[in-house]
């Protein structure tokens, strides 16, 4: 029995197979519109990653931050985020993508959330 272990872009590949698609069951209540949200990807996508070997490493390549206001005028802050993300597959060899991110909070959370538009961006 040989200890090959696939290539990045074939486990990616098996990944790719064994996830097939992630429906929309997450709705806004605010503009009334529907959407796979980070927990939703994450919760399929991860164990497969994790089953045929593949970790994926982050690492931002820009950041900015704006203040803003909603549409009633409440303060609010923006964050625009570039993430290189880093594929390692099984055999040690690696795949990079850039995603981009964006989001909007009242408080301390709009570069969390970018981050995690960013990387559901980039694992769909």
């Amino acid at each position: 029995m040989s200890d090959q272990r696939p290539p990045i872009h074939a486990a990616l590949a098996a990944v790719m197979a064994d996830v097939q698609a992630v429906r929309k069951g997450d709705r806004n209540p605010q503009q009334g519109y529907v959407f796979r949200g980070i927990d939703a990807v994450m919760n399929a996508v991860g164990p497969v990653l994790r089953r045929h070997g593949v970790i994926v490493v982050p690492s931002v390549e820009r950041a900015e931050w704006r203040d803003c206001k909603t549409s009633t005028g409440k303060a609010s802050r923006e964050c625009t985020v570039i993430v290189r993300y880093t594929f390692h597959g099984p055999a040690g060899d690696y795949i990079t993508c850039s995603a981009v991110g964006e989001a909007m909070d009242f408080g301390d959370k709009a570069a969390p959330k970018a981050m995690s538009v960013a990387f559901r961006t980039a694992l769909l």
